[in-house]
């Protein structure tokens, strides 16, 4: 973590959110400690704990330097979500920092409804410039996620079907465009992570992703899904819209796909489930890209920077 390796180990309460980013922020170099008095849990069949990470049963059992919180763009509409955020913040008499995962692209509350409900924040963090963008709060900024890039076997290619992974259901439809899958599934073999298959495991789910060859991202709204960024380090060729500036990382047609014309991202599907070889080629130079951009230091250098400007 470069100069940040002498500066003060912070002690960071919080409690689980979105299991795939907890375990990323786990890494940044800090104690983690983790409410169990709450009505979220810890997905270990995601994720394994960190060593990073206590738990403690209640906010006033161990002194802690700062609290981070959770919020996306339907909190305000989702009484449990809404509850779990208002009253820590309350109780909390330290520095409170904020996690945006959400974007109000689609749906959700508006960014006046958000900058006056985190009105006790000291910061908060989005995770797509898009989403910070759209949401103008004070003393926000724009942390991509970051990963161990070793973490992230180079796939085989064995399978040349397309992978989608994302939470399916009727809430949030709009948000994860669930028609954009059926479109695709209309002309290729579709596999729907969070629909068709689950795993048991961290190391499961890895395993079936390094076989796979081509990853379908269609959601408008969804600020920089972790996925896509996993599939990038595999080696997938990666199909993406282009809502939350992919073009940044993504330069179509040579280490990706980036498109905001659904019938056009279908028809690169089909493509490239016809010519593996070609996808082949496509999905190492998004590797290259993601191994480049996507690290875990960097990550924890933004977060960091962060945590002395906010912190005494």
């Amino acid at each position: 973590m470069g100069s940040h390796m002498n500066a003060p180990v912070r002690r960071l309460l919080k409690y689980p959110w979105h299991t795939a980013h907890d375990y990323e922020l786990a890494k940044i170099g800090h104690q983690f400690l983790y409410l169990t008095d709450t009505h979220r849990v810890w997905d270990r069949a995601q994720r394994p704990v960190p060593d990073t990470i206590r738990w403690v049963p209640s906010m006033d059992a161990e002194p802690t330097d700062a609290m981070i919180l959770h919020v996306d763009q339907w909190t305000l509409q989702e009484p449990a979500k809404r509850a779990l955020v208002e009253t820590r913040a309350a109780a909390y008499p330290g520095p409170k920092l904020v996690i945006n995962h959400g974007c109000n692209l689609v749906d959700g509350c508006s960014s006046s409804q958000m900058a006056e409900f985190l009105s006790w924040a000291d910061a908060v963090v989005c995770n797509s410039s898009t989403a910070w963008r759209l949401w103008n709060l004070p003393a926000s900024r724009y942390i991509h996620h970051g990963m161990d890039v070793d973490e992230w076997p180079l796939t085989t290619g064995a399978n040349h079907g397309v992978t989608v992974v994302q939470a399916y259901g009727t809430m949030h439809r709009a948000c994860r465009n669930h028609e954009g899958v059926q479109q695709a599934e209309r002309k290729v073999p579709v596999t729907w992570i969070g629909r068709d298959r689950t795993f048991g495991s961290f190391d499961a789910y890895r395993e079936f992703l390094r076989h796979r060859t081509i990853f379908y991202s269609p959601s408008h709204a969804s600020p920089n899904p972790r996925a896509r960024t996993e599939a990038m380090l595999c080696g997938l060729a990666v199909v993406t819209t282009n809502t939350h500036d992919e073009d940044q990382y993504i330069q179509h047609g040579v280490n990706g796909f980036c498109s905001n014309d659904i019938d056009e991202l279908v028809d690169i599907l089909v493509y490239l489930q016809a010519n593996p070889g070609i996808a082949r080629e496509i999905g190492l130079r998004g590797r290259e890209t993601a191994r480049e951009r996507f690290t875990t230091e960097r990550f924890a250098a933004q977060w960091n920077q962060l945590l002395d400007e906010v912190l005494p």
